[in-house]
């Protein structure tokens, strides 16, 4: 890290620095953002606020992990977060957009549903036999079955009356739609999605050609891109959160414990903002010739190196 910690990054920024300038960020917004426990009498009347607090929670700890899983050059798989960070994002942005009942409403709606079907495909898999060894009675288990159906005929009637397509719940897509952001969740899903399963896509990519025939599988250079990637869209995330959340974060258990000035949240952020954004996709990964200059926040270490079309 520089010495003149306060002074600009420039834009190709290395990744050390970047997550020095990430960490400095995550320290000024847990004092500021400080995530507690809420009183049970309030998320009862508005379940928005328990979505709040765990989503900023569960953001600052990603940011975190984000930053200890780079020190040691593993920052590429903090890609996976992205995806929470992302949904966070635009269901809070489209629950906020509801008026309180019909917020209640379809919030307790999709929350029972999603619990009893993990428990059901828990019961499917292990067993009757299992399940009441682990203190489920089969009175319990044939309430749930029953409960489950009486949730998705609820959601049948909520999927008409708000028109998304698909599933039993509103897909991912279709929220997106709903808040407005539809650019920004297949640009960011694309990469979280691809980290997250199977995709012969990002297999493809991992590969690397080099002059001697040999295909490199664990390039030090798009590891950091990807790291890079990873905290850079993070933090901006958790950005959005806070500003959709801003109306709930009182009664959500959120709080500052007074102990930063104003000015230093302004400073971390301008300082990572300084850092500029960087691309899901690099040039690089493309038939592009070499003698294109790099665009900012990467390395050129792997000029001339073929891509997939080369394949």
């Amino acid at each position: 890290m520089p010495e003149d910690t306060d002074g600009p990054i420039h834009r190709w920024t290395p990744l050390d620095v970047r997550i020095e300038a990430v960490e400095r960020f995550a320290d000024c917004t847990e004092h500021v953002l400080t995530v507690g426990d809420l009183q049970w009498a309030d998320v009862e009347k508005d379940y928005r606020l328990l979505a709040v607090n765990n989503s900023l929670r569960r953001q600052q700890e990603s940011i975190r992990a984000a930053v200890l899983l780079s020190r040691h050059d593993l920052g590429h798989l903090a890609v996976a977060f992205v995806c929470a960070a992302l949904e966070d994002v635009m269901h809070l942005g489209f629950f906020a957009s509801l008026d309180l009942e019909e917020s209640q409403e379809l919030f307790v709606s999709m929350g029972n549903f999603d619990s009893l079907r993990a428990l059901l495909a828990q019961r499917n898999y292990v067993g009757d036999k299992e399940m009441a060894r682990l203190w489920y009675p089969k009175y319990f288990l044939e309430w749930a079955v029953a409960k489950s159906e009486e949730s998705r005929a609820v959601l049948r009637v909520l999927k008409k009356q708000y028109g998304w397509s698909g599933g039993i719940v509103p897909t991912g897509v279709w929220v997106a739609d709903r808040v407005g952001q539809r650019e920004l969740y297949d640009y960011l899903y694309a990469a979280s999605s691809r980290a997250l399963h199977f995709s012969v896509g990002e297999i493809m990519r991992r590969g690397w050609v080099e002059a001697t025939g040999m295909l490199v599988t664990d390039k030090p250079a798009f590891r950091e891109h990807l790291a890079s990637f990873a905290l850079d869209r993070l933090w901006r995330l958790y950005v959005e959160t806070w500003r959709v959340a801003v109306p709930m974060l009182d009664r959500a258990g959120i709080s500052s414990d007074g102990s930063l000035e104003d000015d230093e949240i302004v400073t971390a952020v301008a300082r990572l903002m300084e850092t500029s954004a960087v691309p899901l996709v690099h040039a690089r990964e493309w038939p592009i010739p070499p003698t294109t200059a790099p665009p900012d926040n990467f390395i050129p270490s792997h000029v001339g190196h073929t891509t997939v079309l080369d394949r």
